[in-house]
């Protein structure tokens, strides 16, 4: 998997490395003693599993994600795209943040671009 990440063009590797680092939102909700803090505030254990649910899934799934990047599996940047969409809009649809929605879309529509339409990044999946 090592040459594989090596292969990759340098902004795919950065995608990469950040769904396989996701593990650590996963962690952070599962064991005790990590602390996160979010918009300045610590939030402590009891905080995270009430409201973590959605943190453990996308701490789970995210470096599954990554994972089958690194395998260059077909539908790896399907998932990737889902996933990616799951966090950075539909939370803020159910929260009615509306600058927070065109962020997300936009951003997300950027990434999802680059995964389907950059050459370097089609040819990494099409080897």
């Amino acid at each position: 998997m090592y040459q594989a990440f090596k292969a990759m063009p340098t902004l795919l590797k950065f995608i990469t490395a950040h769904a396989l680092f996701c593990f650590m939102f996963f962690m952070a909700v599962v064991i005790l003693g990590i602390p996160i803090t979010f918009k300045g505030e610590l939030m402590e254990f009891y905080d995270l599993w009430e409201g973590g649910l959605p943190t453990a899934a996308m701490g789970l799934s995210m470096p599954v994600a990554g994972v089958l990047l690194l395998k260059r599996w077909q539908y790896a940047r399907y998932i990737y795209s889902f996933l990616f969409i799951s966090v950075m809009v539909a939370p803020y649809v159910y929260w009615q943040q509306l600058p927070a929605i065109i962020f997300g879309i936009i951003f997300s529509c950027g990434i999802i671009g680059y995964l389907f339409l950059n050459r370097s990044a089609r040819e990494y999946f099409s080897s």
